[in-house]
């Protein structure tokens, strides 16, 4: 009997053949992660865009200046993994993979998704001890390289709530000579946009790190729009200002404040009456049947950092629950992408 269950329990051929098909599938991507970092960095994809008939890997090397071998060896990764497309013995950049890739203020803009990935490659090796001592890090600790990745990252989640907003008359009503607050501003990229787009408004930003809030005045003295803003260093849960804005922001990091409802707390006691607060997200899965599809693996990706500093992704019920226990009401939700919720709240 024994003997009979342990041969039950062989894999068909079939089984085996599907099985290893999704692991070669994920080196496949591995790889693919760092042909797009690779060429993202190194202007290998700009350079072929800029030339509309398409250019064999010899040129993309003279024009460059590179390595012929490495060039070529380039050009058939990003070939293989379908970033470029070949016609005549010509590779091309077609106008889809152009504007993910390449244009940053797409809602669609996918390249610093990668650049997240590949910072994260220390982490990922200290992963191997943390495991066994159960060590944390935060931010400041953060290589500086994905630290900058995610503020990239961060540009198409901005460009969607800016394009959000604007099909939303009371946020635009607000915003037309009101104050934005932003909470986990980081580098104030997405405060920029929204001065740009509402040139009356007044702008707060706070931030827990220090070098993020530099980065972001500095960001914003370049822009020339200084006047409109000011900073604050403070932890999430910590801002301690009543009625100052009209909507209070928090972008892909409400998951990481170390008490989510003392920090959503004082985000509500930061509006004034009938202000609004906007959370931008990611839609983590409630049940585990649903991680098993791409947009949720990459997030089930980012839990290994988020666990590195000590907390976890949530899903769209729990921030409607966390906003709902410290009073905000007729809570909307909206997803913008299968990565990307937003939630409303009014005060």
């Amino acid at each position: 009997m024994h003997k009979k269950n342990k041969a039950s329990l062989k894999p068909t051929h079939d089984q085996m053949k599907e099985a290893a098909g999704k692991i070669t599938g994920y080196f496949g991507g591995y790889i693919a992660i760092w042909t797009i970092d690779i060429g993202i960095r190194t202007g290998l994809f700009q350079t072929i865009a800029e030339s509309p008939r398409g250019m064999n890997s010899p040129a993309v090397a003279r024009k460059t200046g590179f390595d012929p071998l490495y060039t070529d060896v380039w050009c058939r990764n990003a070939y293989g993994a379908e970033f470029l497309e070949m016609k005549g013995g010509r590779y091309l950049l077609s106008p889809a993979m152009a504007t993910l890739l390449l244009d940053r203020d797409s809602p669609a803009y996918s390249a610093g998704t990668a650049q997240v990935f590949i910072g994260l490659r220390d982490a990922f090796v200290s992963l191997r001890e943390m495991l066994k001592t159960g060590k944390r890090l935060w931010w400041n600790t953060a290589p500086r390289e994905f630290v900058d990745a995610v503020a990239e990252s961060s540009r198409a989640f901005y460009t969607r709530l800016l394009n959000f907003i604007g099909q939303k008359p009371e946020l635009n009503h607000l915003l037309s000579n009101g104050t934005l607050l932003e909470v986990g501003c980081g580098y104030g990229t997405g405060l920029i946009r929204f001065a740009s787009r509402f040139p009356k408004a007044k702008f707060v930003g706070v931030d827990g790190d220090l070098y993020s809030l530099k980065q972001a005045k500095s960001l914003f003295k370049q822009a020339k729009i200084t006047k409109s803003a000011r900073f604050v260093k403070s932890a999430f849960e910590n801002f301690n200002e009543s009625r100052v804005a009209d909507i209070a922001l928090i972008n892909i990091s409400l998951h990481e404040a170390r008490d989510k409802k003392k920090a959503a707390l004082a985000m509500y006691n930061s509006l004034k009456p009938g202000g609004i607060i906007l959370v931008s997200e990611f839609p983590y899965p409630e049940k585990p049947e649903g991680l098993r599809n791409p947009p949720a693996r990459v997030m089930s990706g980012i839990q290994y950092f988020e666990a590195m500093i000590d907390d976890q992704l949530l899903s769209t019920k729990e921030f409607v629950g966390l906003l709902e226990k410290v009073g905000f009401k007729n809570i909307e939700t909206v997803e913008l992408t299968p990565v990307h919720v937003v939630i409303l709240g009014y005060k």
